[in-house]
């Protein structure tokens, strides 16, 4: 099972490595639900994680709050996307989505298609509205996103193990063709619990290790 630790400074980076994590999500502001770090971050992070053989993730997301992003927006993500490929990172995390709450295919695409560089759709995912769900999940398989990050719970208060059955109706749906990786309040006590009964190959958390 692979554990992902959400960190946003270096010594949680290093901790979450010596603790076993087998990858890192670098993020900054956590307090907003994560934004995209620095260049400085990002360069010193992989740099590290490589040398552990560890992954890093790095969120792209140019401001707290929703995820309907402007043009300019998209500019700055796309910008920071391009420079952070040259740095090494092995994913980037990030998601966009329109004002009705439905998924921004065109501003993911545009995004996607500035780097070779596999892309996972995090949380934004959850504020898609249930039924509409699983036909954006397909459109995400079909831009080339590798792996989905879910609470499977829009309420990020809700405990994970109470959204078993929305987690299993999406892991149920992928049929292998999308990684679905749960998180949100998911720690290194309680995710045992939670792959006793759907068994996950990927976890996330801040204190998944």
């Amino acid at each position: 099972m692979i554990r992902e630790a959400v960190v946003e400074t270096f010594p949680e980076i290093i901790r979450a490595v010596a603790a076993g994590a087998d990858r890192i999500e670098l993020c900054a502001d956590l307090n907003t639900g994560g934004t995209t770090p620095s260049y400085g971050m990002v360069k010193c992070a992989v740099e590290y994680c490589h040398s552990q053989n560890v992954e890093v993730a790095v969120m792209i997301r140019p401001r707290g709050g929703n995820f309907c992003y402007d043009i300019y927006e998209q500019e700055v993500m796309r910008s920071d996307i391009i420079t952070y490929t040259s740095l090494g990172a092995d994913y980037f995390v990030c998601g966009t989505l329109t004002s009705d709450y439905d998924l921004d295919t065109l501003a993911l695409k545009k995004l996607i298609s500035a780097t070779s560089v596999p892309f996972v759709m995090h949380m934004a995912y959850d504020q898609i509205p249930k039924h509409q769900q699983l036909k954006a999940m397909d459109e995400l398989i079909a831009l080339g996103v590798v792996r989905l990050l879910t609470h499977g719970s829009a309420d990020s208060s809700t405990l994970i193990t109470d959204n078993v059955q929305q987690l299993a109706r999406l892991l149920v749906y992928s049929k292998g063709r999308i990684e679905i990786m749960p998180g949100g309040g998911l720690t290194k006590d309680n995710v045992q619990e939670l792959i006793n009964q759907i068994p996950f190959h990927e976890v996330h958390g801040t204190k998944i290790v």
